[in-house]
């Protein structure tokens, strides 16, 4: 199916969910357990990521993600690295609640799941989002909207003006609802998002 990526204008304020980080409700995505009461941060703040929140940042993809959508420490090492203006992180005094990976890229092809970067490309015109997860116990509060927020003005002063992502197959929908779309199938596309799981789609 053929599509575009959405522009950075468009993005719903409540942009969130990349890996299929869904809100969580009983017999519904990949965290079975349901928190069982609200958590509103009072005071949290966001701010770029540093090498030091690795290990904090590695504790909240851990309580979000199945074992099959773990990325390593150099993963997140790496596009400190290479992006240092749009990875950020959300505090809650001194405890990491969530965090955002993204960076400029170019439309082709999406970069493959737990692979190190060399560079960025240099003719990149996209806003790729790679991830955006918040702890389960955080979820709710506004924590994401926020970290998509700083990313997007980060982009847009980078001069990006169109964002991409990769959906799983259960948050297609839900991107297709916000201007996403499908893009083009390809051979190459296809062996990029293996490691994604069945059903993934390039928005």
């Amino acid at each position: 199916m053929t599509g575009t990526a959405a522009s950075i204008r468009e993005a719903p304020s409540n942009f969130h969910q990349i890996r299929c980080r869904w809100e969580r409700s009983p017999g519904f995505g990949k965290i079975a357990a349901p928190r069982t009461e609200k958590y509103v941060p009072q005071s949290y703040i966001v701010r770029t990521m540093r090498p030091a929140d690795v290990e904090a940042v590695l504790r909240v993809q851990a309580a979000v993600y199945p074992a099959s959508l773990l990325e390593s420490a150099a993963l997140f090492q790496n596009r400190i690295e290479i992006a240092p203006a749009t990875c950020q992180v959300a505090l809650d005094g001194q405890d990491l609640i969530g965090y955002l990976i993204a960076y400029p890229w170019d439309a082709g092809l999406p970069p493959a799941l737990d692979r190190s970067l060399e560079r960025l490309p240099g003719a990149a015109d996209t806003w790729f989002v790679h991830d955006c997860a918040v702890l389960p116990a955080a979820q709710g509060g506004g924590v994401a909207a926020a970290l998509l927020a700083g990313g997007r003005a980060q982009a847009r002063r980078l001069g990006l003006r169109r964002a991409s992502l990769v959906a799983l197959a259960q948050a297609v929908g839900y991107w297709l609802r916000h201007g996403y779309q499908p893009l083009a199938d390809s051979d190459a596309l296809r062996a990029k998002l293996a490691g994604y799981g069945d059903g993934a789609r390039y928005m």
